[in-house]
């Protein structure tokens, strides 16, 4: 399978209170969502948001059947990215980013000019 990933803009930083709204959101509207915990070398299942083991840089692996996605946040930045593979219809990858609180933009990471105009300007 191709791998696929995108990129979501916020039209505000990443904080702990936006964290917590997109990882809620995943919980409503997909079966499983875990956090990898690098001191520990896997991954927790996350129930409820206030589950989250906070840390600067978080990584979590949103599930649906055999679907899945993997998500990457820093916090106090206002970009989060996803990786997954390319699906026959809506790249699952996409879909977790799909109806998040203040999302701005959302970009293909294969969409360089825009990804490096970003990054210009301390966003990325």
């Amino acid at each position: 399978m191709e791998r696929k990933g995108f990129v979501a803009v916020f039209e505000t930083v990443l904080d702990r209170k936006l964290v917590s709204e997109c990882v809620g959101s995943w919980l409503e509207r997909f079966e499983k969502v875990e956090q990898v915990i690098p001191s520990m070398a896997g991954t927790l299942e996350v129930k409820k948001s206030d589950e989250i083991m906070w840390e600067p840089h978080l990584q979590f692996r949103v599930l649906n059947g055999e679907q899945f996605s993997w998500v990457y946040v820093s916090l106090d930045s206002r970009a989060m990215e996803t990786t997954g593979f390319q699906d026959a219809e809506i790249s699952f990858c996409l879909e977790v980013l799909l109806e998040l609180p203040d999302v701005a933009e959302v970009i293909d990471e294969k969409n360089q000019r825009r990804l490096g105009e970003l990054e210009k300007a301390g966003i990325i």
